[in-house]
């Protein structure tokens, strides 16, 4: 696989929902076929009897907020997330990534990631043991929800 798509934090770019084109096109798509239709107008009439459609413009908003997560590319390329205090430590230290730094088990910075990233760790030790380009194949599912399947 690709080194590019190995983030400074250790999660794989591939992975991430942010990086998924096809998912972006389809909510793009989405609502370029609510606007031709005035969906807005057929909402507020349908919610006249049923409260459901009442929430049309709370729907509105959580489909810009998803459009919004949308990355550009890779972190090392300049995508990800704006002002990554991440990115920025491991640049600063002169690191490859998180994999590198001997205070990683300690990093408050990664706190947020574990969260949601349950073999962040391990998928660091990873790719501290194979590099950036050999852990791919053996890297667990990315995000917490996925361990429920």
């Amino acid at each position: 696989m690709d080194e590019r798509l190995t983030s400074y934090c250790g999660l794989c770019c591939s992975d991430c929902i942010p990086s998924r084109a096809s998912f972006f096109a389809l909510a793009d798509g989405l609502e370029r076929e609510l606007v031709a239709l005035r969906f807005d107008e057929y909402a507020a009439l349908k919610g006249e009897g049923d409260e459901t459609f009442r929430d049309y413009p709370t729907f509105l908003s959580v489909l810009e907020a998803i459009r919004e997560l949308r990355c550009p590319g890779p972190c090392r390329e300049g995508g990800g997330k704006p002002g990554c205090a991440i990115r920025d430590c491991a640049r600063e230290r002169g690191h490859e990534g998180c994999w590198e730094c001997e205070t990683r088990p300690l990093c408050e910075r990664l706190a947020r990631l574990r969260a949601a990233h349950p073999h962040l760790d391990p998928h660091l030790d990873l790719i501290h043991e194979l590099g950036p380009a050999g852990w791919f194949e053996q890297r667990q599912a990315h995000y917490r929800w996925q361990l429920r399947e």
